[in-house]
């Protein structure tokens, strides 16, 4: 997951980022409208997963977000989609389950599958990174750390060994922040904490590669990051998607967060345990409107 954000935010020049930014569904129309790609100026939806693996042959996603870049208008809209929605999953013989279910028996493609059957948005190329690639990634980029803001609730569930507060955390120690659920946010908090990483990243690889000469040690970079991730993506196409970076600098960044508020209940299924059961046509409006609304979206939250 972390990569590819880092790669496409790493040019940007300034960025705002909308927390769990709540919109209003418009009038009703097919969602496919909002993301047709020969009307956006180059528009790229990018599908970037978090994986739980640990190098066993299936693992879950942790972290689910669609990234839609907007080379000529200088934009990125990320959709963060709770790991735990209850969604139908093609060919799945239970029908519904969590969407991350559907990375677990069937990977990147049936994620991208899944996502568009259920909110109609179309995936150019998918990413996926493990933990260990996560923390190697981090280490990479910020040898001396990450500064967050880390809870005596987080230390205690980790055993982390720092105090509460501010915290420069590297790899391992930034991969228990994005990953801790365990108080009253639960996977809402998570989701939060990793829009947040994802901007501070940023801000380490605009730094790296701020001028031209630095951009010359971008092949050597991206060969060492590409260790522990999964993609339809090869070297040359990731570095096609960074050449735009250098001269479309972006912007803005909005956030949206899937389920928006007051449009999901918790329930339990057997098959599937505690789910988001999520009302479906308000999540698609809400994806509509946030769409097609001109960057930027909203600028009540920022980090």
């Amino acid at each position: 997951m972390i990569i590819l954000f880092s790669m496409l935010l790493g040019g940007c020049s300034a960025g705002n980022l909308s927390e769990q930014h709540q919109v209003q569904p418009s009038s009703p129309s097919k969602i496919e409208d909002s993301t047709n790609h020969k009307d956006k100026k180059g528009m790229m939806n990018f599908l970037l997963i978090g994986s739980d693996s640990r190098g066993e042959p299936q693992s879950f996603s942790d972290a689910i977000i669609i990234a839609q870049y907007v080379p000529k208008e200088g934009n990125i809209k990320l959709i963060s989609l709770m790991r735990d929605s209850y969604v139908k999953i093609p060919g799945h013989k239970k029908g519904y389950d969590k969407l991350n279910m559907a990375y677990f028996i069937g990977g990147n493609e049936l994620l991208k599958k899944t996502i568009y059957q259920n909110f109609g948005i179309k995936v150019d190329h998918s990413i996926s990174i493990d933990f260990d690639g996560f923390a190697n990634f981090i280490d990479l980029i910020a040898p001396e750390g990450i500064t967050v803001n880390v809870s005596q609730k987080m230390i205690d569930d980790f055993k982390m060994d720092v105090k509460p507060g501010e915290n420069a955390l590297k790899g391992r120690e930034l991969l228990k922040y994005v990953r801790f659920r365990h108080d009253d946010e639960s996977d809402f908090g998570r989701v939060k904490r990793q829009q947040e990483v994802v901007v501070k990243v940023k801000e380490q690889l605009k730094n790296k590669f701020s001028h031209i000469e630095s951009l010359a040690a971008l092949p050597d970079f991206v060969d060492e990051s590409l260790d522990h991730v999964e993609s339809d993506m090869d070297k040359g196409e990731i570095l096609a998607v960074l050449s735009k970076l250098v001269f479309y600098p972006i912007k803005n960044i909005d956030s949206l967060r899937i389920p928006v508020q007051n449009s999901y209940v918790n329930k339990t299924y057997p098959h599937a345990g505690a789910v988001l059961e999520i009302n479906l046509e308000e999540n698609r409006e809400a994806l509509k409107d946030f769409l097609m609304k001109p960057s930027p979206v909203n600028r009540e939250y920022q980090y």
